[in-house]
């Protein structure tokens, strides 16, 4: 399996050494990823790796060749061609090898070097101003992660050392990866800076591969309860936290960033859940709540690639990402606007795509918890069904923005949009068909989760599971079936020649409504925002129309991000301060540094003597 990040690490340097012939290193950057993706699955058929490594090498193995090919076009004219692949195939490298590492210093030796080739890919389009802000941001949350799990190795050799602060150091330096609460800064802001194929990775692989370490490396050895009510409360406050703050954006690929840290929540949910069942010996919430872990990992790989791929090509045709600029793209973009939505409805857990699947999971492991008579595993249960109902509620208010401002309707600001590109829309319908395969899989794909996972305790027969997901795919199905019946008595009966009459929609009594009469994205959940503006604090601003016809009229609002203006803005802050008031020592004076250095001595012999 090594031989797959190898084929990954030698097609980027190779990119890097042909830099200054582009048309060369566009060949070999895609191919060197299409090589090293053939050469992980066969080695995943031959010699698979333990299970857990196994769930995080796939969304990596499945997303790596779809944004290799939706890059080709992404990129023209954006950069140096052979710096980009080189990046690409590196940092792909890194990720194929993270889950195979089992030394904990080899693994933070390449974590370290996937925190910086990444970081060279957010900042590809290093000549925009605000670039360089976003790029600052995402390399210290990298090397602020690096620093926290070098204390936790440290503190592993350490007997004496409080166990809580290992636990914390752990949690901590991975969960920045992941995008945890107070610690996913970084996400909304690299996001909508980063090319839409490395988003894509980023948020649908790279992302992952913190819970990874957490379980790997910080949970073994732990008490089960303290590690299931850890992941349980983080994922309440991350999903329904993240998909609030994916209400009030204007970016697209910001709203889909939040919306990465929504499931990121519902992961660990689901594997909070798992703990919990496994602290309490309740079989049922185990079983449901790791097949609702790896569904839900797989699912958000292949939607969450498939919709910033779509960003991409929205951004590649109209020049902007901003939502209430746009509008009227299905016109333009019919396949990616198609394949956006569907994905959107799947990730928003809605029936009959893979994404309800996988949220029917995570609610069975709550109801068990909910039905167990175990006081703790029916609060944990309460809790888990009621924020992941109320996150769903919003995802899908946060999709139908996204879907309606971008998509529906007229044009508002932007014309001459450019055509979508088969190497565009392709990867896209690609991720999407495999996110209808999970469906259909998922029944025959159970005993092999629970066969790599080796839990020899788990009775995953006795819950029903496999007649459970054997229905859902059945009714999903059905209505795939039904569905295609309709379009095509609709196509025949169009084909037969019925003449459609066709003329204005009601308008009010104005002779020809214009996109500028369209509810923007904003508009269509200003109530939402209203209604949780004690917690998005969004600042408003508007341009009322003045006089009996007014030629001009605007509303904008921003919602700045939470943890930043509730946590990190206070504490640099106080940082600050406290730089500032050590700063009057630095005097210039000789004899000042001199005392200073002679009280710091003599303080340290008193304590010598005492200790």
């Amino acid at each position: 399996m090594f031989l797959s990040a190898g084929i990954a690490a030698a097609a980027g340097v190779l990119s890097l050494l042909c830099c200054r012939r582009g048309g060369l290193s566009g060949v070999v950057g895609p191919a060197g990823t299409f090589l090293s993706v053939i050469a992980g699955i066969v080695g995943l058929c031959t010699s698979p790796p333990p299970g857990v490594s196994l769930l995080f090498m796939l969304p990596t193995l499945i997303l790596a060749p779809a944004a290799a090919v939706h890059s080709v076009a992404y990129i023209k004219g954006h950069g140096n061609p052979g710096v980009y692949w080189g990046f690409f195939n590196l940092t792909v490298a890194t990720m194929l090898a993270l889950p195979l590492i089992k030394d904990f210093l080899e693994f933070l030796i390449v974590w370290e070097l996937m925190g910086i080739f990444s970081f060279v890919l957010v900042m590809f389009n290093y000549k925009a101003e605000e670039l360089k802000r976003v790029a600052w941001i995402y390399l210290l949350a990298c090397e602020a992660g690096g620093l926290l799990l070098m204390l936790f190795y440290a503190l592993s050799f350490k007997t004496g050392a409080p166990r809580e602060l290992f636990y914390i150091a752990g949690v901590a330096g991975f969960g920045l990866k992941a995008g945890f609460p107070l610690l996913h800064l970084w996400l909304p802001e690299a996001h909508p800076a980063a090319p839409a194929p490395v988003s894509a990775i980023m948020s649908g692989a790279m992302i992952n591969l913190g819970i990874f370490g957490i379980l790997i490396f910080v949970f073994p050895g732990m008490d089960a309860k303290l590690c299931g009510w850890t992941l349980l409360l983080l994922g309440c406050i991350s999903s329904l936290g993240g998909i609030i703050f994916a209400l009030a954006q204007d970016n697209l690929k910001r709203l889909l960033a939040y919306s990465s840290i929504e499931n990121i929540g519902i992961i660990s949910i689901s594997a909070g859940c798992a703990f919990l069942g496994g602290a309490f010996n309740n079989n049922n919430m185990i079983v449901f709540g790791i097949l609702g872990t790896v569904l839900h990992i797989l699912n958000h790989a292949l939607l969450k690639g498939t919709l910033f791929l779509g960003a991409g090509q929205v951004y590649c045709s109209s020049g902007t990402l901003s939502i209430d600029r746009m509008g009227g793209m299905m016109k333009t973009t019919p396949l990616t606007g198609s394949c956006f939505t569907a994905a959107a409805a799947g990730l928003s857990g809605l029936p009959p795509f893979n994404g309800f699947i996988g949220e029917l999971m995570i609610y069975l492991a709550a109801f068990s918890g909910i039905c167990s008579g175990v006081w703790q595993l029916r609060f944990a249960g309460i809790a888990a069904a009621l924020i992941l109902s109320l996150t769903g509620a919003c995802a899908v208010a946060a999709f139908a923005k996204a879907i309606g401002g971008t998509f529906l309707g007229e044009p508002r600001k932007i014309a001459d949009c450019k055509k979508e590109s088969a190497w565009m829309y392709a990867p896209m319908l690609f991720l999407l068909l495999l996110s209808l395969l999970v469906v259909f899989t998922a029944p025959f794909t159970v005993p092999c989760i629970f066969k790599a996972i080796n839990i020899s305790t788990i009775d995953y027969a006795g819950t029903g599971v496999q007649r459970i997901l054997f229905y859902a795919a059945s009714f999903s199905a059905i209505f795939y079936i039904l569905s295609a019946l309709i379009l095509l008595i609709r196509r025949f009966l169009l084909v037969r020649g019925n003449e459609n009459a066709s003329g204005p929609t009601w308008d009010c009594g104005y002779a020809k409504p214009s996109a500028r009469m369209e509810y923007t994205g904003s508009a269509l959940i200003q109530c939402l925002g209203d209604l949780f503006n004690s917690f998005l604090q969004i600042r408003r601003k508007v341009e009322a129309p003045k006089g009996l016809f007014p030629e001009k009229a605007s509303f904008e609002w921003e919602s700045p991000d939470g943890a930043e203006r509730f946590f990190w803005a206070p504490v640099f802050k106080l940082f600050a301060g406290i730089s500032d008031k050590v700063h009057k020592f630095q005097s210039g004076y000789l004899h000042m540094y001199v005392l200073i250095m002679t009280i710091v001595i003599i303080a340290m012999v008193i304590w010598a003597i005492i200790g």
